[in-house]
């Protein structure tokens, strides 16, 4: 039966089969089953697919989370072996839902579609394809980010956005021939901005982003150890690690690695030198923000 040749109550019905299909699939990807769960994905998308004829916004937007889920349990369940598959998913699901996602009186295929571009990120990221991997999380982000303060599911897409963002670049920087001041001065802003983010959901008794906090801290101290140790120690204490062990653990860490990184006593530094001096200040600092962290 074609969707020209349906009735009305014929398509709300297979909508309704292909909804709970893919209901089933994240009930099953929650109970970490997730090779069921695939195929659930694929029941979903079997029913749903037809329905795309029909220009109705809300059956567009539930094919194209079906087809996202799908995409990214193929990554999950084969890693990369099935790559073509995957992204054959996240292009017909960012088809569908690209004009749905400027309605923003409905957030649910801006989401998907946020969603479908960050697991392409974490696929490209696994394929080592650093830079489709940027150009893909700076997308998503941008989907979440204006209303990242306002709704704790965009502020979970604009940290995960981020997080892929941070490792992509993380990648670019050190490639041969890389503008390393321009990716770090990203990164560093990126860092700031979801260690800022997770502190306003943390004051609202949202403490499941505190993982990413760990990750970003990590990134974050390691970033402005090599590419600007004079703000390392404000990095740090701005995001104030004393509150939790994991931070202070990992900045004591930090510290203690460039601290030893130092040249030993009477090599080239030189008195009255702005670089020096520079170094030596930090230095200072660090060492005193060392002992306060350790006390």
């Amino acid at each position: 039966m074609s969707v020209a040749t349906a009735d009305h109550s014929d398509l709300v019905a297979r909508r309704g089969a292909g909804v709970a299909w893919m209901n089933r699939g994240h009930a099953l990807m929650q109970a970490g089953q997730v090779a069921a769960a695939l195929a659930a994905y694929e029941e979903a998308i079997t029913l749903l697919r037809p329905l795309a004829a029909a220009t109705r916004p809300a059956w567009s937007n539930s094919l194209g989370a079906a087809l996202m889920n799908r995409g990214a349990l193929l990554h999950r369940v084969h890693g990369t072996s099935r790559a073509d598959e995957a992204f054959a998913a996240f292009d017909e699901a960012a088809g569908l839902l690209r004009p749905l996602a400027t309605d923003n009186k409905h957030p649910w295929p801006r989401r998907n579609l946020a969603g479908t571009l960050l697991n392409r990120a974490n696929l490209l990221l696994d394929l080592r394809r650093h830079a489709g991997a940027r150009n893909a999380a700076r997308e998503a982000l941008g989907l979440a980010q204006p209303w990242e303060h306002r709704d704790v599911v965009d502020a979970d897409v604009a940290l995960k956005s981020r997080r892929a963002l941070c490792d992509a670049l993380g990648q670019l920087i050190v490639m041969p021939g890389a503008a390393q001041d321009e990716l770090a001065a990203e990164a560093s802003d990126l860092v700031d901005d979801g260690l800022a983010l997770i502190r306003h959901w943390s004051g609202q008794d949202r403490a499941g982003f505190q993982p990413l906090a760990h990750r970003f801290f990590r990134y974050g101290v390691q970033l402005y150890r090599f590419h600007q140790p004079h703000f390392l120690a404000e990095f740090i204490q701005e995001n104030r690690p004393l509150a939790d062990p994991a931070l202070r653990a990992i900045a004591i860490e930090v510290i203690d690695a460039t601290l030893n990184d130092r040249p030993p006593a009477g090599s080239f530094l030189t008195v009255g030198d702005p670089a020096t001096e520079r170094r030596r200040r930090t230095w200072t600092e660090l060492a005193a923000l060392r002992q306060r962290l350790a006390a």
